[in-house]
């Protein structure tokens, strides 16, 4: 589809001709391409009919029965936190809080022994000298008892 111009001389007609052609080419190719053929489109599958749900009796699953926490002992020969007394035989009470010095109304816990005797006493020695304590300052599992 070159067409040349009689009237440019040779090297411009031949530049203008290759103008024409790379037009030409460039206009064929922003032309959106069409199929030859139209697709045909395909019909959707029909739903599949599901009966309706009879109603009936509803199963609830049995209940879960999980089992009790494993609970702490009450009593045992050490507590992790609190050092046992030095100057008697005890074992901790976890409900109490302290340590218990069987046979004896004697509680110990952070280096002071505690007993009760119209009111709450301590001291540094499970012998004494026992010396009154105000009730904030007695371990809270004691102070209820």
């Amino acid at each position: 589809m070159v067409m040349l111009t009689p009237n440019l001389p040779g090297r411009a007609a031949l530049r203008a001709g290759a103008i024409l052609a790379l037009a030409a080419l460039l206009t064929a190719c922003a032309t959106p391409h069409r199929p030859a053929y139209e697709p045909v489109p395909v019909p959707a599958p029909a739903p599949e009919k599901v009966p309706p749900a009879r109603p009936g009796p509803v199963i609830a699953p049995p209940p879960v029965e999980r089992p009790p926490a494993p609970s702490r002992p009450t009593t045992q020969p050490s507590h992790p936190r609190y050092a046992p007394p030095p100057h008697v035989a005890a074992h901790w009470d976890n409900t109490l809080g302290v340590y218990v010095v069987p046979g004896r109304d004697l509680f110990y816990r952070e280096r002071l022994y505690y007993r009760h005797q119209n009111g709450w006493l301590c001291a540094p020695h499970p012998d004494g000298p026992w010396e009154p304590v105000a009730l904030p300052s007695v371990p809270p599992g004691l102070r209820n008892r």
